[in-house]
């Protein structure tokens, strides 16, 4: 997914904002309302550029209680895509604006044309927009509109939010306590105030959070996540209440903010798509017995193999697991500071570009052969 985010922000210019945003569903032109809201929601998207370093004023569209409680109040911003603003993802146009609950409710599309002339949809985000009490426009949260059919506990560090049908797990949540407890242990670190939030299913989470549609949806269902390290939020469908792959994200990623292997030290840790990282290691090395045509020296590109193991952060947890089995923890740290794959590997291996492919065969079976 990573790689076709990239793909399909390499399209765009990211230096201006939206001059006008073209709007699906005709507005009365004397709704004063509707017409005030829609402009209000154009001048914010308009703001994220590179010029803006992708992100606005929040305090000029969010209540001030909104900004106090985040860095960023925006909850759809990094909801797709950790590094790259949703609201860049693509060509915005407004499908409707109605009157709804007390406030205006409008639904953006963000998409655009490939070069075979097809549609390709990247988003669809639900917008609410209110009066304070001085007459000033804010968003309101998505998640604020829906949240009395929510539920929440506080457990550990952590507080849970999840739907009403759920019945909380008291296990999970203990399991993923002493699992954080060792990790702070582990690696010297304070606890972290987490709000996780989940649902049976990623598109469930997706809805509640303001989506109708994302790029990531689909397919078949198998757990998955995303964790926001700037708000210390996790989001995930499918796994309950112990996705510890979100929370190694949350504690160890600001310690290694260049590492290439930020990914593979979660998949280390808390495994990935609901399996831990031999599972995934076993799958990989069938799947390249069948392809040998499959460079490894140019690991980058093999970044899709199919829906259940992710070959790249499959082989960036097999780098963490080498470096905690010879050096334990003084290993993963030496191992996470190192900037790029290609000097890891000459350091730490002796191996250079071009003899990529044959190491990490090799090491792949040898770990599945255990």
């Amino acid at each position: 997914m990573r790689y076709l985010l990239i793909c399909i922000i390499s399209v765009y210019s990211l230096t201006t904002g939206y001059a006008q945003i073209p709007i699906n569903n005709p507005i009365d032109p004397t709704d004063t309302e509707l017409n005030t809201a829609v402009k209000f929601v154009s001048n914010y998207l308009s703001e994220f550029t590179i010029k803006n370093k992708y992100l606005p004023d929040f305090s000029k569209y969010w209540s001030e209680a909104d900004c106090t409680q985040y860095r960023i109040p925006d909850r759809l911003l990094y909801a797709v895509n950790a590094e790259i603003p949703t609201y860049m993802l693509g060509t915005p146009t407004i499908l409707m604006a109605k009157p709804e609950q007390g406030m205006v409710h409008i639904k953006v599309m963000f998409s655009r044309i490939d070069s075979a002339g097809k549609l390709l949809v990247t988003a669809i985000t639900n917008h609410y927009i209110r009066h304070d009490t001085v007459g000033k426009l804010l968003f309101v949260n998505p998640m604020q509109v829906v949240v009395p059919e929510w539920q929440t506990t506080d457990y550990g560090s952590i507080t849970y939010h999840y739907p009403a049908y759920h019945r909380f797990d008291k296990k999970k949540a203990k399991d993923m306590e002493a699992q954080i407890a060792k990790l702070e242990h582990d690696w010297g670190l304070i606890p972290i105030w987490i709000q996780y939030y989940f649902a049976d299913t990623r598109e469930e989470l997706e809805h509640y959070r303001g989506f109708d549609f994302t790029i990531a949806m689909g397919n078949r269902n198998k757990p998955s996540g995303i964790s926001d390290g700037i708000d210390n939020i996790i989001y995930c469908g499918g796994w309950g209440e112990n996705y510890f792959h979100e929370v190694v994200h949350i504690y160890l990623n600001k310690l290694f903010p260049q590492s290439p292997l930020t990914e593979g030290l979660a998949v280390f840790y808390g495994g990935s798509l609901g399996h831990d990282l031999a599972y995934h290691l076993k799958r990989l090395n069938q799947y390249l017995k069948q392809h040998p045509e499959i460079d490894l020296n140019d690991i980058d590109e093999f970044y899709y193999m199919d829906n259940f193991t992710n070959p790249l952060s499959t082989i960036q947890g097999l780098l963490c697991s080498m470096a905690y089995n010879k050096d334990g923890i003084t290993g993963l740290r030496r191992t996470m500071k190192y900037p790029t794959l290609d000097a890891l590997l000459q350091k730490e291996y002796g191996v250079k570009k071009g003899e990529w492919d044959k190491f990490f065969r090799e090491r792949i079976e040898k770990i599945e052969a255990r």
